[in-house]
């Protein structure tokens, strides 16, 4: 029979050996939420003020014209479907030579408020629980001279970047808008080219 000693030293290894394996567990399942965890698109939608749109089965597209000087405006809600409470930090802005994000506003209670522009207020971070969406408006600028390819040059885009902060975790995310979003330069005669009407 071993001695007492040893009893106990063999029972702190095995407790040791089992709690590093409950925190190795715990770690990994903290990673692997946090690395994958996504926000999405909410269920508010708005009617930008397009020059025209169409559609192709559930999705939207709204045509904007780019012009030197001008602004355009467009709106998603983005959504946190859970299991976490996240804090949305910043909405991206991803501009060029092109365009730049003029402002961000959000409207925090779309729920109860309705997507109007009315209640939008300049965007801080808000956090989001399970469910919980807050909607977006974002603001592009096409500075004077700017150059997109020449007449009928186009880009379009379905997703807008975000940063947020999951479990204390920083990431970064391109959330679906729910729509897309496709901006034109104009014909010769500045007038939307005819692909795009």
């Amino acid at each position: 029979m071993p001695p007492p000693t040893a009893r106990r030293i063999g029972r702190r290894g095995r407790i040791s050996a089992i709690v590093a394996v409950v925190l190795l567990l715990l770690s990994a399942a903290y990673l692997t939420v946090t690395l994958r965890y996504g926000l999405g698109a909410g269920n508010s939608w708005a009617h930008p003020q397009s020059f025209s749109d169409s559609s192709a089965g559930d999705i939207r597209e709204y045509r904007y014209l780019a012009q030197s000087g001008r602004t355009i405006e467009y709106g998603f809600s983005i959504a946190n479907r859970g299991p976490v409470s996240v804090t949305l930090e910043e909405v991206v802005d991803h501009g060029g030579l092109e365009y730049s994000v003029d402002r961000v506003r959000m409207e925090p209670d779309v729920t109860r408020q309705g997507v109007t522009g009315f209640h939008a207020v300049p965007f801080q971070p808000i956090d989001l629980g399970q469910d919980d969406q807050v909607f977006i408006w974002v603001t592009l600028r096409f500075p004077e001279g700017a150059q997109m390819g020449g007449p009928c040059a186009a880009f379009r885009f379905d997703t807008q970047s975000v940063r947020f902060t999951a479990l204390g975790m920083p990431r970064e995310q391109r959330v679906p808008i729910g729509h897309v979003i496709a901006v034109t330069t104009p014909d010769a005669d500045g007038q939307p080219c005819a692909a795009y009407r």
